[in-house]
């Protein structure tokens, strides 16, 4: 009978905590005409406030401490410096971007614009690396947007980026309410992105995101994304969050930045980030799955596409691969059509 009354027990208090969690989420608000992407929205195709994105607890191996960085990575003179009091209570955006991707800055900055900014208190950064005989002195004298670490801009060190900027921001005392990570050519839905800050911006120990319950370690040579065993000798990854977008609370940030001398390196960012500077924190990962639209060839882009007009929800990211058959303007169409598919009424 007592344990009967346990069970009963149990489950009222996880039924209460739920309800609770539903009640206190902040109701979504958006003044139409803040900036002229809110103009055009029929219908906005967002959750409604009861609901709650899928939640996953981190499952997987042990996390290791080695291999360990081999460098800590410096802001060079070209960078800007942040200022600590313009990122209280902030959201922030970090946007990975090479050094040589121009168009793709200008691009994001065109979509977000400082009316979007101001609207939904945030802030703008882009990260890059450094390459020989390539500034950016005149963009950042233009802009004041880039952070630039002195760390070689290439493929397999991204991570460093990500220790770059998580070490910059976590020098400030007090830390931003959220910050979003992006990359430079990712698409974004700034009625969804504004719906997530809202959603989000008041919560903590949490990272939202499409998950990866438990990613697949790849062996294979030839594969862009292979592991050796000495650089991962585990053959699950656990689980962690796609790159290409993820949003994270704000106190986390002084978790992953004294976990960057406890916890093993990977080039795979993505991983390095979300699973192992998480560390032994008690997190939620929320999935943001029925928000993301992720292809890696032609044909699997062209059924995503048909199968948007049945979907419930807005696609608020979007990531068009293989890169090479997708130039920007064919990219711009695409994504046009996307948020036209967003605004239409269900």
């Amino acid at each position: 009978m007592k344990t009967v009354y346990r069970i009963f027990l149990v489950v009222v208090i996880v039924v209460f905590c739920l309800v609770f969690t539903i009640s206190t989420l902040p109701e979504f608000s958006i003044k139409f005409g803040a900036t002229g992407a809110f103009e055009a929205a029929a219908c906005l195709n967002l959750p409604p406030n009861q609901h709650v994105h899928p939640v996953f607890l981190a499952q997987g191996p042990k996390l290791e401490k080695y291999p360990q960085p081999i460098y800590l990575p410096n802001k060079t003179n070209q960078s800007i410096s942040i200022n600590c009091k313009y990122l209280r209570q902030k959201t922030v955006i970090v946007i990975h971007s090479d050094i040589n991707d121009t168009n793709w800055r200008d691009y994001q900055r065109s979509l977000v614009s400082k009316d979007w900014l101001n609207y939904n208190n945030a802030i703008l950064y882009f990260v890059v690396g450094s390459r020989t005989n390539i500034t950016i002195s005149s963009e950042n004298q233009k802009y004041g947007d880039i952070l630039q670490s002195d760390i070689d801009e290439t493929y397999h060190n991204i991570s460093y980026k990500a220790i770059f900027w998580i070490k910059e921001f976590s020098k400030c005392e007090e830390t931003p309410n959220l910050i979003i990570k992006l990359d430079d050519d990712v698409h974004v839905d700034l009625i969804g992105l504004t719906f997530l800050i809202q959603r989000y911006s008041k919560q903590d120990d949490f990272i939202a995101c499409r998950v990866f319950p438990h990613g697949t370690v790849v062996r294979n040579p030839l594969s862009k994304w292979y592991l050796s065993k000495k650089e991962y000798k585990y053959n699950d990854l656990g689980t962690y969050c796609q790159g290409m977008a993820y949003l994270f609370s704000g106190n986390l940030l002084k978790t992953f930045s004294s976990n960057i001398a406890k916890r093993q390196i990977l080039w795979m960012d993505d991983w390095y980030v979300t699973r192992s500077l998480v560390g032994d924190q008690k997190i939620s990962y929320y999935s943001l799955d029925q928000h993301m639209l992720s292809t890696n060839s032609e044909n699997e882009l062209k059924q995503r596409l048909l199968n948007l007009k049945h979907k419930k929800f807005r696609t608020i990211f979007a990531h068009f691969r293989p890169s090479q058959s997708y130039p920007m303007d064919k990219r711009k169409q695409i994504w046009s059509e996307i948020i036209s598919n967003n605004n239409q009424c269900r």
